[in-house]
């Protein structure tokens, strides 16, 4: 349908400005009469480093006819000369004489690379394209990104009387007084907080009132525990002293304020209700993890030491490979001969120069043909990788959280695309400096340029002849469960009854009492299998195995899990493969080594 008339808002909120402006823009055809109207607001001012921005967009069509907007956002660093981008693409519809609302999770593009500074350093871009009816109006914000502290998103009602003295302060820890570099957190209104976890995969703290926390909606609440499970650290600012975890809203388990919560953590902290000590609170922050510098930094370690490996075990588990390199040397070597003296003196010599037309073509293209065989003879189509999948089932809320490391090496690719049926957050991974990997930390990085459509992915997540990884993320709905069976006397050894839907290769129980339980035979999908005792010792040495295959913050949650005291009612098990949880990406990739460890409670029947 061709849009007669129309009239653009935005909520312009994207950049850290204290406040939000309202401005009318028209663009071409779009004129001023107010048939259509488009809101459009960033949840959290800044917008996330990494991870998803949640963008509010409501909608109304008071004309006669239907009415498509088409969305294009490009969020893009800009560092100088490693410009990388993540496109994403969006639809909603607007019936006529209707107002539609919807929360678009964009994709946040990071900056990977030199971390040096410079005046380049760390710019982001974001532009929109909004289309609808054939015309379209576009718009570009510029800011720059922290890059030595933590993404936190902090509530308006904590920010108001305390963000320009948190500001302050971190400037001051910082040594750059104005810059925009140095600022606090991202505020957010709590009523406009999403209902999907991904909305806030770009922070590491989210800090809120108990009283917003409160006053949350249910799905708002589930959205922000799920983030928790993955990697998220939760902190609710309570003034009311005499409020327990339970009346906050808040699961049980708490100790000295503090609760592990899968791999996230939960922390209560006192204060009161009016104002934050700046030292106090920047101190608590300052220095914590960075889940950017995870993404761009940490994978790409390699241990000290003659060996010089990688510290990430799955990459290790990959194995080396030559990159050939000398190969091509002698190719071009011979090639040039070939075209230069055997070309201008054997194949055209003095006097039939006229053959230099078909003879160069001709090998030219017999050297392209010739090296596509050899490439293919040698690397082969497609590709091998490693994977640990780490899924946490926690029955009560009918979910499964599953966190995906792969690491894969490609030979020739006939593409790159590829489509994730389920909700997933997909980051790659800088890797250590090597002649096959293109994403690295360094200044020698190949720019990362991504694309999200729906489901469909695309852009140089997986590119031919080179290695790269991935971390994924999601939430999967499921009924699947380890249960424990029910009337046994109180001295008999527990036994357990799997409806996961695959096998469990070996299987660890600490009981309520802190016993430590283990199976002596595969646990298949609706076999009962009584488990015999066992100790901490062993349950830590199998779990320190699949630790070792992790990296950054996974690794950190499991090597928190497997030191720590160990949580009672829960059982930690192996297993050699999970279908319906593991994350199919490329299609053509082998995956040689699936390691999958899988957690959480063990209720009664």
């Amino acid at each position: 349908m061709k849009i007669r008339a129309s009239q653009i808002i935005f909520w312009l909120g994207l950049m850290a400005s204290p406040a939000l402006a309202q401005k009318s823009l028209t663009n071409g055809a779009i004129t001023d009469d107010g048939r259509l109207t488009l809101e459009m607001r960033s949840v959290f001012d800044p917008m996330p480093p990494s991870g998803c921005a949640p963008l509010r967009i409501v909608a109304t069509n008071s004309g006669e006819g239907d009415t498509r907007w088409d969305f294009s956002f490009v969020s893009q660093t800009r560092t100088y000369r490693q410009e990388g981008d993540h496109r994403s693409q969006f639809i909603l519809a607007v019936p006529a004489h209707s107002t539609q609302s919807a929360t678009f999770l964009v994709p946040m593009a990071v900056k990977y690379g030199d971390p040096s500074g410079g005046y380049w350093d760390n710019n982001h871009e974001f532009l929109i394209e909004v289309t609808a009816g054939g015309a379209s109006f576009k718009k570009n914000e510029y800011h720059e990104r922290a890059d030595d502290f933590p993404a936190i998103a902090i509530s308006k009602g904590l920010a108001d009387a305390n963000h320009s003295k948190l500001k302050d302060e971190v400037e001051k820890r910082s040594g750059r007084t104005g810059s925009s570099k140095s600022f606090f957190g991202s505020t957010f209104a709590p009523a406009d907080l999403p209902e999907d976890w991904r909305g806030l995969s770009g922070f590491d703290f989210l800090m809120i009132s108990g009283s917003e926390w409160q006053m949350l909606k249910p799905g708002q609440q589930l959205a922000v525990m799920q983030w928790v499970r993955f990697y998220g650290k939760l902190h609710v600012y309570n003034a009311n002293s005499s409020a327990t975890p339970a009346g906050l809203g808040l699961p049980e388990g708490f100790e000295n304020n503090k609760k592990d919560h899968s791999m996230g953590k939960l922390q209560i902290i006192p204060w009161d209700g009016k104002s934050l000590d700046a030292v106090e609170t920047v101190s608590r922050y300052h220095g914590m993890g960075n889940r950017v510098k995870e993404l761009t930094a940490e994978y790409s370690y390699r241990a000290s030491g003659a060996a010089s490996e990688p510290t990430w075990g799955l990459l290790n588990a990959l194995g080396e490979r030559s990159f050939a390199s000398w190969q091509v040397i002698v190719f071009l070597v011979i090639f040039g001969i070939l075209v230069g003296p055997v070309n201008l003196f054997v194949l055209a010599p003095s006097g039939r120069r006229h053959r230099l037309f078909v003879t160069t073509p001709l090998l030219s293209v017999g050297a392209s043909v010739l090296m596509v065989g050899v490439i293919l003879m040698q690397d082969g189509v497609g590709g091998a990788g490693a994977r640990l999948v780490v899924i946490d089932i926690e029955p009560e809320e009918a979910l499964a959280y599953v966190t995906q490391e792969q690491v894969s090496r490609t030979g020739v690719l006939l593409g790159g695309g590829f489509e994730v049926k389920q909700p997933a957050l997909i980051e790659p991974l800088a890797l250590p400096d090597s002649p096959w990997v293109k994403l690295k930390s360094n200044s020698a990085t190949q720019p990362a340029q991504l694309s999200q459509n729906g489901s469909l992915r695309s852009g140089n997540f997986f590119q031919s002849r080179a290695e790269q990884g991935q971390i994924l993320r999601t939430a999967v709905s499921t009924r699947a469960r380890l249960e424990l069976k029910a009337g046994l006397p109180a001295d008999a050894a527990p036994e357990v009854i799997s409806a996961l839907g695959f096998t469990l290769e070996e299987l660890f129980y600490v009981d309520a009492n802190g016993m430590v339980w283990r199976s002596s035979t595969a646990v298949a999908t609706g076999k009962q299998v009584k488990l015999v005792k066992s100790d901490a010792a062993a349950l830590r040495s199998s779990l320190h195995k699949l630790a070792e295959l992790s990296d950054g913050a996974q690794r950190s949650g499991l090597s928190r899990l497997m030191n720590g005291t160990l949580p009672r009612q829960t059982f930690l098990a192996s297993a050699e493969a999970a279908p319906g949880f593991t994350l199919d990406t490329l299609s053509s990739i082998r995956w040689q080594e699936d390691q999958v460890l899988v957690l959480g409670p063990l209720k009664q029947q």
